[in-house]
């Protein structure tokens, strides 16, 4: 036997040697492998600094809302990504029903008419049936298991479904799933280690779902193995993978030779490692042609951004002083506000320039934070809006905007730029002085700055609500709604925590410690956008004091605050439940609370089906339905880039709401007639066609509020006269206006001022004792009695009889109850007045002398044969030649 000195043996060399993911070395070559060599191998290996492997992207579009991404890498890897927009219009989903199971994807997508589809879940041979969840049009037909998630959409909802939780029972808007297995990618962050199924470890062909964080996309992905073109991938380099792709959540799917996409117009876009598409159990389908509103965009975040007119909290958007609502949005080069005539719009709007895209404006943390109020209390509409080196707003001088003033300094760099600080912000008056201040949820909690009119106070802090707590989730911090509580004329705070609303009264220069209010909880189902979305702080009855109200599972309720830490019992509102279809977002975020009739009382408006309906309330329940324009899913109103435009504003200064709302043909409007809305109004031309169906416009729609004509005009000390000015600039109109309206006449009720003149009282109800105008009614015990309260009468209602003479205090009766003589009802006599012997003077006459004498109607004015005295002076010299007359004529009778 021959031997090799120093020499280990003979060795071929091939593979991929990886250090670490995505950095590789390559050996292929024959040596003779001694010591020497082992060493030298050691030592390049050492030395050899490793490069990431180059990658090339190429993007396209196939259909509209998919963006297809195929990467190739010197790996090698083939990769292919569809990222799909589920909120663009015309996307919606589909998973494989249990009589269409047993297909190639692309006879699966031929089947249905989609544009893309993906393999679904593991399954067996025999049968073709899936291992884990699989929903298909609204049916199950498997179950989830504890090993199993799940991807799974229907109406407004896109969601994927961990591996440990376990789902029985489907929830209704759940109509397709597609089961999976393990969770890749949770919360952002790569999951390793992963050994089920066995093959994780290996370097396979790999089919994946992800989900971004709003859930606005979703990831379809496949990778191809088992070639010298792609060798597959492993689960953990899988993980990696979908993080860059920007996944949230990622789930595996089946892999191996299963794995397949295929695109209308493309047809199989990989190379399936058989050869050919397998024959698998059920897919997941996306169709996309880009018309109609979609049909699983979940904005379980996002309706903070898309509905952030609603956090404006219907402040008025009244830039002039007329009373007339005004109509602001924010487009490329800037926020444009046009003017209301009453009838239509001006053509020229005022422009903020620095709220423009290249201002830096079209970004979620700050064209969401656009907000209308009144800074320095004069009345007139103020624009403010986080920048990313802070809040800035531009006061109107009624004719334009004008310079920027600073508010807080939330920058992006001390991280305002989160949506849980950014979507927060708030306009309210925290002390009652009239100016608008500006309010937050901060790291450390509630914060509020004073508003000086030129700046900003020192800070106020309110509730603790901390990450920590969890009120960095959208169904907390969204909830975040400002008003006066309790009716003292200073803003108060309420949000939602897991165990239902939780609110803290202002006290000026400080909030009181958090108390409970409704019960809107998690377990209530109240963590669902459907739900919290609703959450509203009004004041419904016009008493001064707002309201918490929601929409429920069964229906609109609201809550009063009833003093100390409760509230009272649920006042019940219109019954949009779910049962009836009012969970959809199309519908339930449409609730706006207006007044549309006038009386002061806010009524309740949403978008059915099948258009506008309002429920005017009474002060004690909603009723009365008025029907409003045919705003209709067949004319694109269920495309929350329309939907979310629907806000009510005072357009003519009546006093009544009206309605506005952007249709892809630009903004339309109708005005109130109290039970009824009348024809269509043009408004600004905000269309699909150029440009406005985009996100960082639509979104920034401010209109709203009915806005009373006055204005500040600090002309006294005080605000004594009733002209619906506030003369004293207190931010109360006409509160010291009680005393001028006063006629000093007790028996005609306590006048008051409306703002714009005096009101009459009610009388009081004297239970028949008679009233004094200096005192008000006399006592118990007293009547009336030659204009003073004496002591009044005993009598027997039986027997007795209490007619004092007088019929002009009307006929005395004896009161059983309090057994004496009382007046029942005086007579009303107006301006013919009233005799105490006989009552009033009949028609045509009036008191005179203490008689009823004839009017003096003109030279033929007669007496209506009364018996009155008619004792004018015309009377009697047209009376006495009559006299003589007849004597005349009665003498010559004689004489014949």
């Amino acid at each position: 036997m021959s031997s090799v000195p120093k020499e280990v043996g003979l060795v071929r060399l091939v593979g991929l040697c990886q250090t670490s993911p995505g950095r590789t070395f390559m050996l292929h070559f024959h040596v003779p492998l001694t010591r020497f060599f082992l060493n030298l191998i050691a030592v390049t290996l050492a030395l050899v600094v490793v490069s990431p492997a180059s990658a090339a992207d190429t993007w396209s579009t196939p259909h509209p809302g998919l963006r297809l991404l195929h990467r190739t890498t010197s790996d090698p890897l083939q990769i292919w990504s569809l990222q799909v927009d589920a909120c663009a219009r015309g996307v919606s989903h589909r998973a494989t029903r249990e009589d269409e199971r047993q297909r190639t994807p692309t006879s699966f997508r031929n089947l249905i008419g989609a544009q893309a589809v993906i393999n679904g879940d593991f399954f067996n041979y025999t049968g073709y049936i899936p291992i884990g969840m699989a929903v298909g049009d609204g049916t199950k037909w498997h179950d989830d298991s504890s090993s199993m998630g799940f991807l799974v959409s229907g109406a407004d909802h896109l969601f994927l479904s961990p591996t440990e939780a376990v789902v029985s029972t489907l929830d209704s808007w759940m109509r397709n799933a597609v089961g999976g297995f393990p969770t890749l990618v949770r919360d952002g962050v790569a999951q390793y280690g992963a050994t089920s199924p066995s093959h994780c470890p290996e370097r396979h062909p790999r089919t994946v779902v992800g989900l971004s964080k709003d859930r606005q996309y979703l990831y379809l992905v496949v990778v191809d193995g088992r070639s010298t073109a792609s060798r597959g991938m492993t689960c953990d380099e899988l993980a990696d993978l979908m993080v860059n792709l920007g996944a949230w959540t990622a789930m595996n799917l089946d892999g191996g030779g299963s794995t397949a996409m295929t695109v209308a117009g493309l047809g199989t876009v990989n190379d399936p490692s058989d050869g050919s598409e397998r024959v698998v159990s059920n897919h997941w389908a996306v169709f996309a042609d880009g018309t109609g509103a979609p049909g699983s965009c979940d904005l379980w975040i996002d309706e903070l951004i898309v509905d952030s007119g609603v956090l404006n909290q219907d402040r008025s958007t009244d830039l002039n002083g007329d009373g007339q609502s005004d109509f602001c949005a924010r487009g490329a080069a800037g926020l444009r506000c046009y003017l209301s005539t009453g009838t239509g719009f001006s053509t020229e709007p005022w422009i903020i320039a620095e709220l423009s895209d290249a201002a830096g404006f079209d970004t979620e943390p700050t064209y969401s934070t656009i907000r209308t109020g009144d800074i320095n209390g004069d009345g007139l509409m103020d624009v403010c809006a986080r920048s990313p080196e802070g809040v800035r707003c531009w006061p109107s001088t009624g004719t334009s905007f004008g310079a920027a003033i600073p508010g807080p300094n939330w920058t992006d760099g001390s991280g305002w730029a989160a949506l849980q600080h950014a979507s927060t912000f708030r306009l309210s008056d925290i002390n009652g002085d009239g100016l608008d201040d500006f309010c937050a949820l901060a790291a450390a909690g509630w914060i509020c700055y004073p508003s000086t009119g030129s700046g900003i106070g020192a800070s106020i802090a309110g509730p603790a609500w901390i990450g920590a707590n969890g009120w960095h989730q959208p169904y907390y911090f969204g909830t975040i709604r400002t008003g006066d509580l309790d009716g003292d004329g200073l803003h108060d705070m309420c949000g939602r925590g897991a165990a239902g609303m939780w609110c803290a009264l202002s006290t000026g220069t400080a909030f009181s410690p958090t108390f409970a209010g409704p019960a809107w909880s998690d377990a209530a189902g109240f963590n669902d956008v459907a739900y919290w979305t609703t959450i509203r702080m009004v004041d419904i009855d016009a008493d001064g004091a707002a309201e918490l109200c929601a929409r429920t599972s069964a229906g609109v309720e609201c809550y009063r605050y009833a003093g100390g830490n409760a509230f009272g019992p649920a006042i019940p509102g219109p019954q949009l439940s779910d049962a009836t279809g009012w969970k959809d977002m199309d519908n339930t975020s449409t609730i706006r609370f207006a007044d549309i009739d006038g009386d002061g009382d806010l009524d309740l408006c949403a978008r059915a089906n099948a258009g506008i309906r309002c429920w005017r309330f009474d002060g004690a329940a909603w009723g009365n339905q008025v029907d409003g324009p045919a705003w209709d899913e067949a004319s694109g109103w269920d495309d929350f880039r329309l939907y979310t435009s629907i806000h009510f504003g005072d357009l003519n200064h009546d006093g009544l709401a009206d309605l506005c709302g952007r249709s892809a043909d630009g903004v339309r409007c109708h005005l109130s007639s109290g039970d009824a809305f009348g024809p269509e109004i043009t408004g600004p031309a905000l269309t699909d066609a150029s440009g406005w169906a985009a996100y960082p416009y639509f979104s920034t729609i401010r209109f709203g509020g009915n806005v009373p004509i006055s204005t500040c005009e600090a002309v006294a000390e005080d605000d004594a006269t009733c002209d619906g000015l506030d003369d004293d600039c207190d931010g109360a109109v006409d509160e010291d206006a009680v005393a001028i309206c006063d006629d000093d006449d007790a028996c005609n009720g306590l006048e008051s001022c409306d703002g714009g003149g005096c009101l009459p009282g009610t009388p009081p109800d004297c239970g028949g004792r008679g009233c004094l105008p200096e005192s008000g009614c006399c006592p118990t015990g007293t009547t009336l009695q030659d204009g003073a309260c004496e002591t009044a009468v005993s009598c027997d209602p039986d027997n007795d009889y209490c007619d004092d003479g007088d019929r002009c205090n009307g006929l005395e009766s004896c009161d059983p109850e309090q057994g004496i003589c009382i007046a029942v009802d005086p007579l009303e006599c107006g301006e013919r007045g009233c005799l105490p012997a006989t009552g009033c003077c009949p028609q045509g006459t009036h008191v005179e002398d203490g008689a009823c004498v004839l009017d003096d109607t003109g030279p033929r004015a007669t007496g209506n044969g009364c018996g009155c005295v008619t004792g004018s002076p015309r009377t009697r010299s047209v009376l006495f030649p009559l006299l003589l007359l007849a004597a005349f004529l009665l003498l010559s009778r004689r004489r014949h």
